[in-house]
């Protein structure tokens, strides 16, 4: 009885305008990727897919440092959501980048096979990246409108997501590579 509720409850959360995730540490997060890279954003556009029913957004990067995997020196990150054609399409729990903007990303393939990538996880795989005015980095990967899911209690919660340095973040990553 608790399995069906606790479904009727992700299913009620994902009919809502939030987007609901089971938060992912560091760890697992690594794990589920083929890569990990820290990245600067080139460009970014959008489109509707074939059957003209989803706009899709397309950002380029440049790979900085590989943290897990070997991306290649450009790669695109395709992503649900955009403006196509005077709509747009917002999707709760998917952080777009502009142009010069350095993040950490846990990417996989995409499942369209066309050479693109997919974040992990949505948002939990986007660390933006910031500089404090002493030129520490710091990383965080949370975003409004999103809420965490708890399978042990099957209780909701908003996701504030993690924030740490990114030293600690890498020191993280590769320390799950060698599990």
């Amino acid at each position: 009885m608790k399995q069906i509720l606790s479904a009727a409850l992700v299913l009620l959360c994902a009919a809502s305008s939030a987007t609901t995730v089971k938060p992912l540490s560091v760890e697992e997060l690594t794990a589920r990727s083929t890569h990990v890279v820290r990245a600067r954003a080139v460009e970014s556009h959008s489109a509707w897919n074939a059957a003209h029913t989803l706009i899709y957004t397309e950002t380029r990067f440049t790979t900085e440092e590989n943290l897990k995997g070997t991306a290649p020196s450009t790669f695109t990150v395709r992503q649900i959501g955009g403006s196509a054609e005077g709509y747009t399409q917002k999707v709760s729990g998917v952080r777009s980048w502009r142009p010069g903007e350095e993040t950490v990303l846990f990417l996989r393939p995409s499942e369209t096979n066309d050479g693109t990538y997919a974040i992990t996880g949505l948002i939990q795989g986007n660390f933006a990246v910031k500089r404090t005015s002493t030129g520490t980095a710091i990383v965080s990967n949370g975003v409004p409108d999103v809420t965490a899911f708890d399978t042990a209690t099957g209780k909701l919660s908003q996701y504030g997501g993690a924030s740490m340095s990114l030293q600690e973040l890498k020191r993280r990553v590769s320390s799950a590579r060698l599990q």
